[in-house]
């Protein structure tokens, strides 16, 4: 299943270099709500950095890769993430206008980086990389499964957010192919996930808590109740993320196994025929028409 699943998705990967309107996003941008608006605050704080960490893990690594489709993909990949990076400063810039302290989160993911790069082999933190990716890419998968999740974001952010989950959902094989070529290591790549997930609690619900007490909203049961209803009831997003994440530790696992390609087609047939990156996001999460037109630029 793995080997035939690799064949597909190298041609999804296309670069847009876009630029997002961030300046009005409202302090509590998810569902007006502090506990899950910070909860995204300090998942999102780390991109930045995270996404120039796999950048240079796959830059460095694609050397070892004979594979001229995974070669190229890589190429495209890391051009996507320069721009999500690119996107997330500004994002984080205006999160920390309203006083919210996201360069803090984002500062102690890089002394966890830095302790990580001093430590491990150029292998595992390939294999550290592969994992992250595969937790942007499940993250991805339960927006693009339920892109009803949206609603509850306000647009200006929401439309680049799911530009991001798009183009994540494009390139989630990437990483994890240059990793099989350059290591391919099963038990180095468990080992990668593990790591990837301390790393993942630790900033979501460590750095949420923070954040939420820097706010003065530690005590506030009503929006903690909304958040965690969120995260595990309704919509439940960390229990839709768990079907997404537990296939990783399969021997024969590969990113397309589960492959929603068809549930892109609203956004990038719609950017495609408009170049409006709000048009898309409307069409992508039911709001406004699919565009079936074909640009003409």
């Amino acid at each position: 299943m793995a080997l035939a699943n690799r064949k597909i998705g190298y041609d999804e990967v296309k670069p847009r270099d876009l630029h997002f309107d961030m300046t009005d996003v409202p302090k509590y941008w998810m569902n007006n709500d502090p506990w899950t608006t910070h909860w995204w605050n300090a998942l999102l704080a780390a991109v930045p950095d995270g996404e120039r960490w796999v950048m240079q893990c796959v830059r460095k690594n694609l050397v070892k890769v004979s594979d001229e489709k995974v070669r190229k993909a890589g190429i495209d990949f890391i051009k996507q993430e320069h721009f999500h990076a690119r996107e997330h400063d500004i994002m984080n810039k205006a999160v920390m206008a309203h006083g919210v302290p996201v360069d803090k989160v984002e500062d102690a993911f890089k002394r966890t980086r830095t302790f990580l790069q001093r430590f491990l082999s150029e292998d595992m933190q390939l294999s550290t990389m592969a994992a992250g990716e595969h937790f942007t890419g499940t993250i991805s998968a339960v927006f693009v499964d339920h892109p009803e999740i949206f609603k509850d974001f306000d647009p200006s952010l929401g439309a680049m957010i799911a530009w991001h989950m798009i183009e994540e959902t494009e390139h989630k094989s990437v990483s994890f192919d240059v990793y099989q070529d350059a290591v391919g290591s099963y038990p180095k790549r468990i080992a990668g996930m593990v790591l990837m997930t301390g790393i993942f609690f630790a900033i979501s619900e460590y750095q949420r808590l923070i954040l939420v007490a820097k706010d003065g909203h530690l005590f506030n049961w009503r929006s903690a109740l909304k958040g965690l209803k969120f995260q595990f009831t309704q919509p439940g997003f960390m229990r839709l993320l768990v079907k997404h994440y537990l296939p990783y530790y399969s021997p024969n696992f590969h990113p397309w196994d589960h492959d929603n390609r068809a549930q892109l087609r609203a956004w990038k047939d719609t950017f495609d025929a408009t170049g409006d990156t709000m048009k898309a996001y409307k069409a992508f999460i039911g709001e406004g028409p699919v565009s079936t037109l074909k640009s003409v630029a």
